[in-house]
């Protein structure tokens, strides 16, 4: 998917800012208070809004590329990450709560489907109900990455007032997470039975 296209540039990009006096987790926070403004921007109808939302993606991107480039790669920083990438999916899906009622089951919908299915991969971990390494690498339909374009685009939508294209792509993107949340548990079940059949 879209994710493994662009890590050999978040490692460059990672490398050329590794002078700089930043922590990772820096970049991690910078992500979540990015998001806040231009959820902010994007309710006051501002095409600022989503181009910061992009931004504060493309920023998030980049705080595991500057771990590893400094050697900094730790447990919390992981953990804050994980954390942090929820926030800044609820304060991209935040400005369309104060617009029509009619987009409200979709929205739910799709934060239920991105959220279960994040919490799937690390509870599966938790559990070991799949071998650590292979967690994070666990297929799903919707990746967040193309899931962020998606939202990207839906706000584009709404700062230009158009519901008629809004809609449908806030249901397809609901769809596609709870897919992604449905395939997820087809695939930790089939990594499970394949790890017995091994013991």
């Amino acid at each position: 998917m879209l994710k493994s296209s662009l890590s050999s540039f978040q490692s460059r990009i990672g490398q050329l800012i590794k002078p700089l006096p930043l922590h990772p987790n820096h970049l991690t926070l910078l992500s979540v208070l990015l998001a806040a403004a231009g959820a902010w921007l994007a309710w006051q109808q501002s095409l600022l809004g989503p181009l910061i939302f992009l931004l504060a993606f493309a920023v998030d991107g980049l705080d595991g590329a500057l771990a590893r480039a400094k050697n900094l790669t730790s447990s919390f920083g992981a953990y804050l990450d994980g954390m942090c990438d929820r926030l800044v999916e609820f304060f991209s899906l935040l400005p369309f709560l104060f617009t029509p009622a009619y987009l409200l089951p979709s929205l739910l919908i799709l934060f239920f489907g991105s959220v279960m299915t994040a919490f799937s991969k690390a509870y599966a971990d938790h559990r070991e109900a799949v071998e650590h390494s292979k967690a994070a690498k666990l297929p799903t339909l919707l990746p967040r990455t193309e899931r962020a374009i998606g939202l990207f685009v839906a706000l584009l939508l709404f700062v230009q007032n158009r519901p008629d294209f809004l809609l449908p792509l806030l249901w397809i993107l609901a769809a596609g997470s709870i897919l992604s949340f449905l395939w997820l548990q087809y695939a930790i079940w089939r990594a499970g039975a394949r790890e017995k059949k091994q013991n």
